[in-house]
């Protein structure tokens, strides 16, 4: 069903229809606007997208009989943070979608949009508000239009995420003004990725953007955390492998790292491994024999031995 309203919100519409598990809003106006809605007081059990000139709402009842959806909006350019009310649905449900329910922590609306344009993000690689992997891995790519700084998190389905699924299973790859999030999902499910930016001159904290939901049903996806990053890893650094925070013990490690502006490279195990240059790239192996835990650790200055640690590994235990 679709409504299109003019510059005035002062009129709501009372409408009534039948749903079969699912009902959908398509809602159209002249100028960027932002929506809110409630269905029965939340905004859960639903799924909002923004368009160019409105947005589309997908509702999913948990429960049969009578339910109250508000919807409100606002011209996006108004100097006012109140939402209007436009328009007013009461939803007779006659069957539930039992099948499709949402993270607590999906956030409305979903995807990318013009509004997320205007934050910075542009040309993203994934148009689509619902990214589906089959074996747990996904990656997402924006320009970044601003001198931006991002922080993205990761949120599984209805339990609250550790700080190690919450941002050790994205790994962020900048090249130039070219952002990638490279995802690997630690069990199947439902995952809100959540999407957060500040000024790189800013001290303040970061800003809830937008967010993406990503599904997988395959349950035999188990796929471990990256390695641990420390202060000094730096954007425009680049781990091509061991992708895994995890190593398996007595093997030989090939390690590939993309590492600038720095005069040495040691891989700290049992032993201390030297990794050298090639092409722009810091290479070598290590053997996890006899240790718990691989740093990586770099040397800034040739003229000071002074080390940094950059990146921590686990190995498995025997």
């Amino acid at each position: 069903m679709r409504k299109i309203y003019q510059n005035s919100y002062a009129v709501s519409f009372l409408l009534y229809f039948i749903v079969n598990g699912k009902a959908s809003v398509s809602v159209d106006c002249r100028s960027a606007t932002l929506f809110m809605f409630e269905l029965n007081g939340t905004d859960e059990h639903s799924f909002m997208t923004l368009k160019k000139h409105g947005m589309k709402l997908d509702i999913y009842p948990q429960k049969t009989g009578s339910h109250k959806l508000q919807v409100f909006a606002k011209p996006y350019k108004s100097s006012e943070g109140v939402y209007n009310h436009v328009l007013e649905y009461v939803i007779e449900c006659k069957s539930v979608d039992k099948a499709t329910r949402f993270p607590k922590a999906l956030s409305q609306p979903v995807g990318p949009s013009w509004f997320t344009e205007l934050q910075g993000f542009l040309r993203p690689s994934h148009r689509d508000p619902i990214i589906h992997t089959n074996d747990g891995r996904c990656s997402v790519t924006f320009t970044l239009g601003k001198d931006i700084s991002i922080l993205a998190e990761l949120h599984p389905d209805n339990s609250s995420a550790t700080e190690v699924i919450r941002q050790r299973h994205i790994m962020q790859i900048h090249h130039g003004n070219q952002i990638e999030l490279k995802i690997h999902l630690p069990h199947a499910g439902n995952f809100v990725l959540k999407i957060y930016a500040k000024k790189k001159s800013d001290p303040g904290n970061y800003t809830y953007i937008f967010n993406y939901l990503i599904t997988c049903l395959n349950t035999e996806v188990k796929w471990p955390a990256f390695p641990q990053y420390y202060s000094n890893w730096a954007e425009g650094y680049e781990i091509l492998e061991p992708l895994s925070g995890l190593l398996p013990a007595n093997r030989n490690i090939q390690f590939k790292l993309k590492i600038h502006g720095i005069a040495k490279v040691l891989v700290l195990a049992d032993d201390t491994y030297t990794l050298t240059q090639n092409r722009g790239y810091w290479e070598g192996t290590c053997n996890t024999s006899g240790c718990r835990e691989v740093f990586v650790t770099v040397q800034e200055n040739a003229n000071r031995k002074v080390y940094t640690q950059l990146l921590k590994y686990e190995v498995e235990t025997q």
